[in-house]
């Protein structure tokens, strides 16, 4: 799998003497005179000034290969996010929250997002979603949670649409916000109302208008949900005639999820009348047109979500290579562990968020976003934290790979019955690996190693070496990757 900020790094520099450029006018238009837009007919509210000198895009690799998401506002989970140095996180906000009235504009919530952000040193990208109200022709559907969103759909003036879209990109440019996604999980109606083929419109106009403003930004897809993939993966083995295979990663891939949604399958004749149904053809039909946005370069990444179990990773990582153009950059904005009546088993639970990442990671998709932080209602999808702020195992399981990770070179490792990922740097090997047999690793050759489990526990080699089970185990050595992989036997 490709890295996340090759390809682009060319165009960036190309972009940068625009950028100033853009950025100057976005002051006069705006912030440095805390007045209007720029046709003068649309007063802002609740909003302070920006900053209002050109900032240049951050360069990834110098960066946290792993993100968090969290729910800004609470000082008890402030540690922990400072112990993930220069990650990246998302936020995602709507037309209609901004502007709830014609020409009424409040920026606030977003401006406090963009600062809080910058303060804890991360990477802000931003998902733009129109929601529904009166650039819609009105409400569509009841707003839902306590955060009230509506599902988004087809503005009215695809004019008007485009003009928000370069004013966000304009006002957030120069706070450090260099990504932006258009919408969120279209493929889900409570998200997405319409079609895919209005989906790719949009987000073909929303792309128009982010490079217009600012040649150096990126455009990124909305991102199917996580389920999505499960059909998609065995509907292309069905076609590729591998029928008993696509029965087993329709199985696995929906282990977890509630049988109402996913039913259970035993045939390949069954799985195909569940590729039949209504569900199953909108999310086919909304990775068809992020695979065409992606091949014709309307968005510069690919954005995954993924929530299944850590099984699942290397099948999604097959379709993804088939699927899309080649390097084409992948980033995971969304990671967690959906697992409704899982057990309640730390060190199972820290193994899992472990072997998800890792492997993530150890194929070039950066960054990795994992979510939730903090608990929420039910905690189903099993977060980092307790609800007082300490850290839980899988918390300990982020910040190791995050330190194995960050300004490393990665490698995918299934040699002598382990698997896992190597992580280099800087002369110091940092291995991540597991096993469904009998693998073992030698004694490390000379000072300077280690060993723990996926939940931080030292582990120590015995005279026969240290073996290795189902739970990953951390390994650090000193030497380059390929000194580390001869422990393996």
């Amino acid at each position: 799998m490709p890295g996340s900020h090759v390809r682009d790094r060319r165009r960036r520099g190309l972009g940068y003497v625009r950028l100033f450029a853009f950025v100057l006018l976005a002051c006069l238009a705006t912030a440095c005179t805390g007045g209007k837009e720029k046709s003068g007919t649309r007063p802002e509210t609740g909003t302070a000034p920006l900053p209002t000198a050109a900032a240049v895009p951050p360069t990834r690799a110098a960066g946290d290969p792993l993100g968090l998401k969290w729910a800004w506002g609470r000082d008890d989970t402030s540690p922990y996010i400072r112990t993930i140095r220069e990650g990246s996180t998302f936020f995602e906000m709507a037309w209609c929250d901004v502007e709830p009235q014609p020409g009424r504009f409040d920026w606030s919530r977003v401006d406090g997002v963009a600062r809080s952000t910058r303060e804890f040193g991360y990477v802000l990208f931003l998902k733009i979603r129109v929601g529904s109200c009166w650039v819609t022709e009105g409400q569509i559907g009841q707003a839902r949670g306590s955060k009230r969103k509506t599902a988004s759909a087809m503005p009215k003036d695809l004019g008007a649409y485009q003009a928000f879209v370069r004013s966000v990109v304009q006002r957030y440019s120069p706070m450090g916000v260099y990504e932006y996604a258009i919408e969120n999980e279209p493929n889900a109606r409570n998200f997405w109302v319409g079609t895919a083929a209005e989906y790719e419109r949009l987000v073909t106009l929303g792309a128009q208008a982010i490079h217009s403003a600012n040649p150096a930004a990126k455009v990124v897809d909305a991102g199917v949900s996580s389920p999505a993939y499960g059909v998609a993966i065995a509907n292309r083995l069905l076609q590729e005639g591998r029928d008993g295979e696509a029965v087993s990663s329709y199985q696995r891939y929906y282990a977890r999820r509630p049988t109402s949604s996913y039913r259970p399958v035993s045939s390949a004749d069954e799985l195909r009348s569940v590729l039949a149904s209504d569900t199953a053809r909108r999310s086919l039909d909304f990775i068809a047109a992020s695979q065409r946005l992606a091949a014709g370069h309307v968005v510069d990444v690919y954005q995954l979500h993924f929530y299944e179990s850590w099984q699942n990773v290397p099948a999604l990582l097959d379709y993804l290579r088939a699927s899309l153009p080649p390097s084409f950059p992948v980033q995971a904005w969304e990671v967690g562990m959906f697992w409704p009546g899982g057990p309640d088993d730390s060190r199972l639970r820290a193994a899992e968020v472990t072997k998800a990442a890792a492997l993530l990671l150890g194929s070039g998709v950066r960054p990795v976003i994992w979510l939730p932080l903090s608990p929420g209602p039910g905690d189903i999808r099993y977060s980092l934290l307790n609800d007082d702020g300490s850290v839980r195992p899988t918390g300990i399981a982020v910040q190791q790979l995050a330190a194995a990770a960050t300004g490393a070179t990665a490698q995918v490792v299934d040699a002598a019955g382990a698997s896992g990922v190597a992580f280099t740097r800087r002369g110091q090997s940092t291995m991540v690996l597991w096993s469904n047999g009998d693998a073992t690793l030698a004694a490390p050759p000379g000072p300077g190693a280690g060993a723990e489990t996926a939940g931080g526990a030292p582990l120590s080699w015995g005279s026969g070496g240290l073996h290795l089970g189902t739970d990953p185990v951390i390994i650090t050595v000193r030497g380059k990757i390929e000194d580390a992989l001869r422990l393996v036997r």
